[in-house]
């Protein structure tokens, strides 16, 4: 039986309207998992919210203007890949190289961007599409969560349920409805303002683009460098991240579980379980756990990992996969 499905129903996500025209969309879901002085945190790091920033159709004007900007602030970006249709396959050199960039993650936008009248289609675009997806990293494992986003201005024909047994089939994570510039947001102020509005909700908030400086839909360059300057700035308060990794922290973070195991003196033990699939989701959570007051630095060990963890507050704030094994924590001098 599985546990968990692969992609976020969206029938739990209520939009909230946020900032100068921005738009949030939150997961709804139970309250992170807690035990005895420790504490499974809303977002990585403890960050106050998390923003997810996605391109569209392989448009030339990404590789451009895109991504060297993300590259300078190292900040990433999701890139919905249509790699089955000329323009793709013109720039080929160029994607390949540009998906072993750490600010690149790749994503599916089906193989011909045609759309889908029946499941056929629907399977053989969605599959086609993550065969290149899987070429562009061999070796990343394989199958694996890969981004989904649906394209538009093509007929799409086939049901809410069968997209969804073909997104479980080929293992993909459905994205946020699209909402970006030029049509959504009319200024730079406003997409600034979107950022302050997830900050402010404590939630996710996202931001999709078709082309930056050129080709199509056109955000104008100054309204983006002006969004990622203040992402940048904002990092200390913001996890800027991928749909996957997105989507795998709220799976786990909402079916987490934890467990105090026999401690020693001056010595914390416990365990960190959840209900999703481990060959899918293996994302590290952010655990917070309160220590006493005289201690400055913790000895954090899970399995083979070893990390120390400074105090602030009374609280270790460290990372911890579930199922993972047992956690320990102890003084560090």
């Amino acid at each position: 039986m599985k546990l968990v499905l692969h992609t976020v129903r969206w029938l739990l996500v209520a939009s909230v309207v946020g900032g100068a025209g921005g738009s949030i969309h939150h997961v709804a879901g139970a309250e992170p998992a807690a035990v005895a002085g420790t504490q499974v945190l809303k977002w990585k790091d403890g960050k106050q919210a998390v923003f997810l920033l996605a391109f569209d159709d392989s448009a030339p004007s990404q590789l451009r203007n895109v991504i060297p900007e993300l590259e300078k602030r190292k900040l990433a970006g999701t890139f919905y890949l249509v790699t089955g249709n000329g323009l793709y396959l013109n720039l080929r050199p160029k994607w390949e190289a540009a998906a072993k960039s750490t600010s690149v993650v790749i994503a599916n936008h089906t193989f011909t961007h045609k759309g889908a009248t029946n499941v056929a289609d629907l399977d053989r675009e969605l599959g086609k599409g993550n065969e290149v997806i899987y070429a562009l990293h061999p070796e990343r494992k394989q199958p694996r969560l890969v981004g989904f986003g649906k394209p538009g201005g093509v007929p799409w024909t086939v049901s809410k349920e069968e997209v969804q047994a073909a997104l479980e089939k080929h293992h993909l994570v459905d994205r946020p409805p699209f909402y970006g510039p030029p049509m959504h947001y009319k200024s730079a102020a406003e997409m600034v303002a979107a950022v302050d509005a997830a900050i402010q909700k404590g939630d996710m908030g996202h931001m999709d683009f078709h082309g930056v400086g050129g080709d199509w839909l056109v955000t104008p360059t100054e309204w983006f460098t002006a969004l990622l300057d203040k992402l940048e700035a904002s990092q200390d308060r913001v996890w800027i991240t991928d749909v996957v990794s997105w989507h795998q922290y709220v799976t786990e973070r909402r079916t987490a579980e934890l467990k105090q195991l026999p401690s020693d003196a001056g010595i914390f033990r416990l365990e960190l379980s959840c209900q999703a699939d481990p060959a899918f989701y293996d994302l590290p959570l952010t655990l917070s756990t309160q220590v006493p007051a005289d201690w400055k630095k913790v000895s954090v060990t899970q399995g083979k990992n070893s990390a120390v963890a400074l105090v602030r507050n009374g609280q270790a704030q460290y990372a911890a996969t579930p199922g993972g094994g047992p956690i320990t924590l102890q003084r560090s001098e």
